[in-house]
């Protein structure tokens, strides 16, 4: 059995990049740049996330996993395992637990989705790290076995996992428009100054990929973790970002204000209460899409269409002053 591991670097940080790779985008980003060979056979509209339930019973959560599946161009589903590494140390045992959370995940598969002759689907594990050392660890777990002779060889297992570490990437050898090339570059800003001039390159790249709702996580990690990382610049560019959110924020309220005095008016010449709470919903849409980013607008606008008794929009505003993130956001409305 593994020895007794060390906690997480921060909690902060897993939070940060589970919200990175809980997008469509970083997966697909991940596999053109990381896995193009396997990627060339993907059907990348049809890649969706496995509930986050299945992945609990199926794994043991000392880690931030995720499961997703899509599917091959030949019409075969591939599931693809993600796992968020971010101890000091290295596990050099990890070869042989990713066999093991595969032969975990085939086994929760059997109910319902093996091939018409009981084939079991493919797998990829793909471990992204992100600790201070080289990752010195095997990828093949057949490497963790003592030399046998070759009559033997037949019967040892082989299993290997795509082993990505974000310390060691050259983001300028990534494409110029993949997420994994930004958060690199993020990841190896040498100064807190570096790391400034990325933030404020930021809404500019991610307008020009088409990606405006990556702004909030990113922002989110860089002043709640990034900048612990550069001494008192750090701390001085943590209190900047802060006080320009805080400022932000002042305007939203003022925004809302503004709105809310306009729908008045506007409710009391109609007089009509579908008026009233179509006028609310889109008050909650257009702040969820100031605070957040336009993806959490859409899926809010989702959440109310489909439910019609969901949380009453004084209560969604609330929450949108409240919450950190737009998971958090998207979770607590649905909650309601």
């Amino acid at each position: 059995m593994p020895g007794k591991r060390e906690p997480p670097l921060s909690p902060k940080h897993d939070a940060s990049y589970k919200s990175f790779f809980a997008r469509r985008r970083t997966v697909v980003d991940t596999l053109r740049a990381f896995a193009s060979d396997i990627a060339a056979h993907l059907d990348f509209a049809t890649l969706e996330r496995m509930p986050a339930s299945f992945v609990t019973r199926a794994l043991d959560q000392r880690h931030a996993d995720m499961l997703w599946r899509v599917q091959t161009t030949g019409g075969r589903w591939l599931y693809i395992l993600i796992l968020l590494e971010f101890q000091s140390t290295v596990d050099r045992r990890m070869a042989l637990r990713m066999m093991e959370y595969t032969a975990a995940i085939w086994k929760r598969l059997e109910a319902d989705d093996l091939g018409p002759g009981g084939e079991y689907p493919f797998l990829l594990p793909v471990v992204i790290y992100n600790g201070e050392h080289r990752w010195t660890a095997t990828t093949d777990v057949g490497d963790l076995l003592a030399p046998a002779p070759d009559e033997l060889l037949g019967y040892l297992p082989r299993h290997r996992y795509l082993l990505i570490e974000i310390q060691a990437e050259d983001p300028a050898a990534l494409p110029p428009d993949n997420v994994l090339s930004m958060i690199a570059r993020f990841e190896q800003a040498p100064t807190a100054a570096a790391l400034e001039e990325l933030v404020r390159s930021l809404p500019d790249w991610l307008t020009r990929i088409r990606l405006p709702e990556f702004e909030e996580p990113f922002m989110a990690w860089v002043t709640r973790v990034l900048t612990q990382r550069h001494g008192d610049g750090g701390r001085d560019l943590q209190r900047k970002l802060r006080i320009e959110e805080e400022t932000r924020m002042t305007t939203l309220i003022e925004r809302a204000r503004q709105w809310g005095k306009e729908r008045d008016e506007e409710w009391l010449e109609k007089g009509i209460e579908r008026g009233r709470t179509e006028g609310e919903r889109e008050l909650a849409r257009r702040l969820a899409r100031d605070r957040f980013g336009p993806g959490a607008a859409q899926e809010l606008s989702r959440v109310l269409d489909e439910s019609p008794g969901a949380a009453e929009v004084p209560g969604i505003v609330k929450l949108i002053f409240e919450c950190e993130t737009a998971e958090e956001f998207l979770r607590r409305v649905r909650e309601a």
